[in-house]
């Protein structure tokens, strides 16, 4: 199966941690449950989460121990502060502890995979959250958006401001920035955007003065962000800027897959004193990228509503833990097989929709958002 297919899928997952009980305290539910946790005991659920550096692990977290807790299950739940191998030996520790079920958002989704296995040798059933542990048999269930489309949004969004469509030649100046080497989701949000924006810059209608466009969606790492990190794209974009973009020349969009990416974008044009903006794109909805598209300074994010990745996957739980099948009708080649998914939509946000979807839609408080 080619790389970037994928048979449908609907995924969602949110994690906050708990400390494991080996690792120095924890946060414990009671009662008991049936299923694979075995009828009669408690079922023990470990939640391994990535960092709290970006705001929306934390919401992540804090749904799903909510949801999974309201479930009366016993929860784990760690973050790894970004490094590959404490989220590894967190994970083990989580296997050696005897969790019936661990969700894992990877912070790489290949290295993840031996620790993976560790839990499934200790008889409990591994969930993917939002990220693809690849190339092990170890994985049971993925949960997730709709990846392609988050990369389609951004896109497209471009498209739209530019005119594109409305036959505007340009040539405009657009930077690209892709998500990081070791995620596999970044490899399908850069196609998304790739799939709308290459066959502008084939045309010629769109450029790059920094000749950073890959040679086709297959190549978007040569152009990744390690590790989604704010200063390593802020660093980019100011070599960019300072090397192309100081002679007056305008950039007129940066594709930024990230909130992250996108501050560290927004943040080199204050430092660069322009009067204006590029069309700077986004995900997450983070509350400082939400006030920045406020105050003109990013133009959108694409939203994906955590708190229904968390329902999904402690639902997902759920059905296990009572011997039915769990909602997956779709699925993800992770490189060993097709793992059973389940995809949830994401949504573009703008100054346009900005207080219809997150402030009337309870994720965000209009004075958070800066309203």
């Amino acid at each position: 199966m080619n790389k970037w297919t994928k048979v449908l899928g609907v995924v969602a997952a949110t994690a906050m941690l708990v400390p494991l009980a080996a690792c120095g305290g924890g946060t414990r539910g009671s009662t008991t449950a049936g299923g694979d946790g075995g009828s009669g005991d408690t079922v023990k659920v470990g939640i391994s989460m990535p960092e709290q550096m970006l705001e929306r692990w934390k919401i992540d977290g804090e749904n799903l121990k909510k949801q999974l807790e309201g479930y009366g299950y016993e929860v784990t739940l760690q973050y790894a502060d970004g490094k590959t191998d404490l989220q590894t030996s967190q994970i083990q520790n989580m296997a050696n502890n005897g969790m019936n079920y661990v969700v894992i958002a990877s912070i790489d989704g290949t290295a993840t995979g031996a620790a993976a296995e560790q839990v499934a040798a200790n008889g409990g059933k591994v969930i993917a959250y939002d990220r693809l542990i690849m190339n092990t048999d170890a994985v049971d269930y993925y949960t997730t958006f709709s990846l392609e489309d988050v990369g389609k949004m951004q896109g497209e969004y471009i498209e739209q401001k530019l005119g594109l469509k409305d036959g505007q030649k340009g040539p405009f100046n657009v930077e690209l920035m892709a998500g990081s080497p070791t995620d596999n989701n970044a490899g399908y949000y850069f196609k998304g955007a790739w799939d709308v924006l290459g066959p502008y810059f084939k045309s010629g209608v769109l450029q790059s003065k920094s000749g950073k466009v890959p040679s086709s969606a297959d190549d978007w790492q040569s152009i990744g962000i390690d590790n989604w990190d704010r200063q390593k794209a802020q660093n980019e974009m100011e070599n960019r800027i300072n090397s192309f973009y100081n002679d007056g020349t305008k950039l007129d969009a940066v594709l930024a897959q990230n909130d992250a990416e996108a501050t560290g974008t927004y943040n080199t044009v204050e430092a660069a004193g322009w009067d204006y903006y590029p069309i700077i794109t986004g995900q997450d909805a983070e509350k400082a990228n939400v006030q920045a598209i406020v105050q003109g300074k990013q133009a959108m994010t694409v939203y994906k509503d955590t708190r229904e990745l968390a329902k999904a996957t402690a639902e997902m739980i759920k059905a296990l833990v009572d011997g039915k099948e769990p909602e997956a009708p779709d699925t993800f080649n992770n490189g060993n097989k097709d793992v059973p998914s389940q995809l949830l939509t994401p949504v573009t946000v703008d100054k346009d929709n900005l207080k219809e979807v997150l402030v009337d839609g309870g994720y965000i408080s209009a004075a958070d958002a800066g309203l």
